[in-house]
């Protein structure tokens, strides 16, 4: 019998998603198609900046997987590799620990790109990004709380860091990020009687010399002169030099102080895209006019990262597909019917599509577009903004939502409730019952493990000529060896009696040990003088010991 050819597509944003949909409406019933993603929904990234004023709640701008993709098998986890050779994924599920091999027959990469603003010091570790629904969850926690803060501050300086705003990036998400906020801060004022209008400040930061380099130049002249009106700076030609946890410095020595950087740039590959050994350029994957990976027959990678090329390439000049969700659908609907060609045996057809449509809403009820080479601005394009983005929608029930989302925002003030999602301790406290088993061989290495009180029994390398066995009791730990190299368990741990551990997370502790020169020094020497030299990190062994085992 012949068996089911089995499609997985990795990644469920505008590319992963509609390639499955269409995957299913066209594929044999008998091929099962599978879906992989970190998160259990979809979220429409257009709606970000939305979710960041206040004026759609948070789980109105996602739509469930499972619910968009009848007849789709969805995987709830993180991709840790590709196997090319045999087919296969490595997969962790939601814990982070347990691996899982799952093979294809077709794979699709879809899995978008990474905000990367290492490039910038101090930019990474206090600025809001708005690439996922939590980034903008955040962000209208933190407008709200500086508007708290503001409204009972003593301090004029405290005051005037809590009032101003920063926007890096003036493309449509960062216009739109500085309109929508603007828009909850004006309608959250009346709340705050301590704060008069003309106290807050908001910039944005552009390195270009125009706003909105995606649209035609006069109509990002009228969004410059609205968002000026609204008291909105614009600062072009401007370079970002450095961010800190008050202020933020531009490369011409300008400093703002201020407690809230939103940056809209940075796209770079994801860890999982560098770590494919597939040819990239500008930080995407190469593919064919079909969407196919080169020398890979069964591999295609569709979206923001894949660099797609468009008929009519010459040897002067190159057009690729643009990162943006109406490329994204459209390569979906053709990348569906280029697999299902490929496992009937016919042709599969090249990509093309000339984009229909560019909006932007800049806030205050007001757009811009360019519709079918028409151009619109004011309440018009923000009118024509609301119904398309509402017909792109996936789901009837989003849709609906959103419009009463919209509705209501029309009609009643915007809720400045702070609602904090707690968040689990890096640190903290587990406890385990005679005969559980902590660490497994194969699984994640999650964390560092010190123990407190019971008893735990260490075993590496069992079934083999010497295998490393050790009790351990309050005061000592595990869990630290692979964490200094590799990221699979090597061991089991096994709890002898009732036991309570205190643990922290691979990547906490991974930054304070190394970062800590005193407990760097001491890991070092507790790894070198328990572990035989073969069971160490490479970074611990002496060459002679790494060419043995690579030999």
């Amino acid at each position: 019998m012949t068996q089911k050819k089995r499609i997985v597509v990795l990644g469920a944003g505008f590319a992963g998603m509609f390639t499955a949909k269409h995957l299913r409406r066209l594929a044999p019933r008998d091929v099962e198609i599978e879906v992989i993603n970190e998160v259990n929904y979809f979220i429409f990234q257009p709606l970000l900046p939305e979710v960041a004023a206040g004026n759609i709640n948070a789980a109105d701008a996602v739509s469930p997987i499972r619910l968009l993709l009848p007849g789709v098998k969805f995987r709830l986890g993180h991709v840790r590799a590709v196997h090319f050779r045999n087919n296969q994924l490595e997969v962790t599920d939601d814990t982070n620990r347990n691996l899982t091999h799952v093979p294809y027959d077709h794979l699709v990469l879809a899995p978008g790109q990474r905000v990367d603003l290492s490039r910038f010091p101090g930019l990474e570790d206090h600025a809001f990004t708005m690439k996922t629904l939590a980034d903008a969850y955040r962000l209208r926690n933190h407008v709200i709380n500086c508007l708290e803060k503001a409204d009972v501050a003593e301090d004029p300086a405290m005051k005037r860091r809590f009032l101003t705003f920063v926007v890096v990036g003036a493309g449509f998400s960062g216009v739109e990020t500085a309109g929508e906020v603007a828009d909850l801060l004006d309608q959250s004022l009346k709340f705050y009687p301590h704060i008069e209008a003309a106290e807050i400040r908001m910039i944005l930061v552009e390195y270009a010399d125009r706003i909105l380099p995606e649209l035609p130049e006069d109509l990002a002249r009228y969004t410059a002169r609205e968002l000026t009106k609204r008291g909105i700076e614009t600062w072009l030609k401007t370079a970002l030099k450095s961010a800190s946890e008050s202020t933020v410095e531009m490369v011409d020595g300008r400093v703002v102080e201020t407690r809230t950087i939103v940056a809209t740039i940075g796209t770079a590959p994801g860890a999982l895209a560098e770590s494919l050994g597939l040819d990239m350029q500008w930080g995407r994957i190469k593919v064919d006019g079909y969407m196919r990976v080169p020398g890979h027959d069964n591999v295609w990678a569709v979206g923001d990262a894949a660099l797609i090329p468009l008929p009519g390439n010459t040897g002067t000049e190159e057009r690729f597909a643009a990162p943006t969700a109406q490329f994204a659908v459209r390569e979906a609907k053709t990348l569906a019917r280029n697999i299902v060609a490929a496992i009937k045996g016919a042709e599969p057809g090249v990509f093309e599509f000339k984009p229909m449509s560019s909006l932007a809403s800049i806030g205050c009820h007001k757009a811009v577009a360019v519709l079918f080479g028409m151009r619109f601005s004011g309440t018009l394009a923000w009118l024509l903004w609301r119904v398309l983005y509402l017909g792109m929608l996936p789901g009837l029930a989003t849709k609906v939502r959103v419009l009463l989302n919209w509705i209501l925002d029309h009609f009643f003030p915007r809720n400045t409730v702070q609602i904090d999602v707690p968040t689990r301790s890096s640190a903290r406290y587990l406890w385990f019952r005679k005969g559980d088993e902590v660490l497994k061989t194969g699984n994640l290495g999650d964390g560092f493990y010190t123990v407190l009180s019971g008893k735990f029994e260490a075993t590496i390398g069992a079934g083999t000529p010497h295998p490393y066995h050790r009790v351990l009791g309050p005061g000592d730990h595990f869990g630290e060896r692979v964490l200094f190299g590799g990221d699979l368990r090597t061991g089991d741990v096994v709890a002898l009696e009732d036991s309570k551990v205190l643990f922290v997370e691979r990547g906490d502790f991974r930054r304070f040990a190394t970062g800590f020169k005193v407990l760097d020094d001491y890991f070092r020497n507790y790894l070198r003088t328990n572990f035989p030299e073969h069971m160490l990190p490479d970074e611990f062994r002496g060459a002679d010991e790494r060419k043995k085992d690579r030999a």
